[in-house]
């Protein structure tokens, strides 16, 4: 079922991690992994994007390799999860809410683009994927370069906070 499209795993890390550790009560660690010739290599944190299985909720998680719900796929600009991936990163349009649904090519709500530290929605792009600061709580926002919380680096089939 995992398809040869990029996967993505999201995670949070650094300044301001202090508060989501304590909540997750886990230690943190930054990995790095090896990059491509002419680019910087990529850190990951220790928070990642997860579904809670078997739900439509997404949050930040203490990343877990094992954690099914933390394992995306980008294909296109559809955001889907690599172990289910019938079931997409959705926005419900005109709110800020995002949460897993049913992929449909139609839904304007799972329609992503990645471009350099961002993730916005692609048919609106002045909304981002957004970590709402210290807490694990995800949603869409007004793209704002100066908030932490929209500022994610893609390694393999992780995405991080890059300032978290």
């Amino acid at each position: 079922m995992i398809g040869e499209a990029l996967k993505i795993r999201l995670a949070v890390t650094g300044v301001g991690a202090a508060a989501i550790l304590a909540a997750f009560s886990t230690s943190a660690s930054a990995t790095a992994t090896a990059a491509e010739p002419s680019s910087e290599a990529r850190v990951s944190g220790d928070y990642c994007l997860a579904n809670t299985w078997d739900s439509s909720a997404v949050s930040i998680k203490s990343c877990d390799s094992r954690d099914r719900g933390q394992h995306w796929t980008v294909k296109g600009n559809q955001i889907s999860l690599t172990d289910a991936p019938r079931y997409c990163l959705a926005n419900t349009w005109n709110t800020p809410e995002v949460r897993t649904k049913r992929c449909d090519s139609r839904d304007r709500g799972q329609r992503w683009t990645v471009k350099g530290n961002q993730i916005s929605l692609t048919d609106t792009p002045r909304y981002c994927l957004a970590n709402t600061w210290n807490t694990p709580d995800v949603r869409s926002q007004r793209c704002d370069s100066g908030d932490p919380g929209q500022h994610w680096t893609v390694n393999g089939n992780e995405i991080s906070l890059a300032d978290a």
